[in-house]
């Protein structure tokens, strides 16, 4: 069995040529940077819930985390616990009337539900040997990449607040400081 390692999430960030999104957590006891690549509403989730915003109505991990409350049933951690062809795979272990049951989920929804159930985040050694990076990715990320970071975590929050004139607004710059379609490098699919 390959020991995990707990890690924290520090963060998710944007990478202004792919367009796409990145969770980043840290092994601390290695000091190592796992970036794993998540879909845009996914990164939202994370997002949101680390800034400690709260939408008027619940998003689709609040209703999980609310379910699994109804059901006398919580997250007891969540294990990232293999890498295949460029693809993280990950299960949310799930207690329900003293029993515990593993559940297959993709590392963005599995961090996402663990943040707001406070459950440990997981990650097998090998992975984070294969994967981790030394530095943050986000160390080096360039001026346009901060902007873009920063206008998503406001957008987020308008959003929130049902101020949609000023989210347009938002959205068009953002829109004007991401790269062209025709532009775009390719990428690995989200959660890969």
């Amino acid at each position: 069995m390959n020991n995990m390692v707990p890690v924290k999430v520090q963060g998710v960030v944007a990478d202004p040529v792919s367009r796409g999104f990145a969770v980043i957590l840290r092994d601390e006891l290695n000091n190592k940077w796992l970036p794993i690549y998540i879909g845009p509403f996914e990164a939202q989730a994370i997002a949101l819930e680390m800034d400690n915003t709260k939408l008027p109505r619940p998003g689709t991990h609040d209703l999980i985390k609310i379910i699994l409350d109804n059901l006398n049933a919580s997250v007891i951690k969540v294990n990232i616990n293999s890498l295949k062809d460029n693809t993280f795979y990950s299960t949310i272990t799930v207690e329900v009337n003293g029993a515990q049951k593993e559940i297959d989920s993709r590392p963005s929804d599995a961090i996402a539900v663990a943040l707001r159930s406070k459950a440990p985040i997981l990650v097998a050694e090998d992975i984070i040997a294969q994967a981790g990076v030394a530095s943050p990715p986000h160390q080096n990320m360039d001026e346009k990449t901060t902007r873009i970071n920063d206008l998503q975590t406001k957008l987020a929050k308008l959003i929130e607040n049902e101020n949609y004139e000023e989210a347009a607004k938002l959205r068009d710059e953002l829109g004007r400081l991401r790269p062209r379609a025709g532009s775009e490098k390719k990428q690995n699919p989200p959660d890969s």
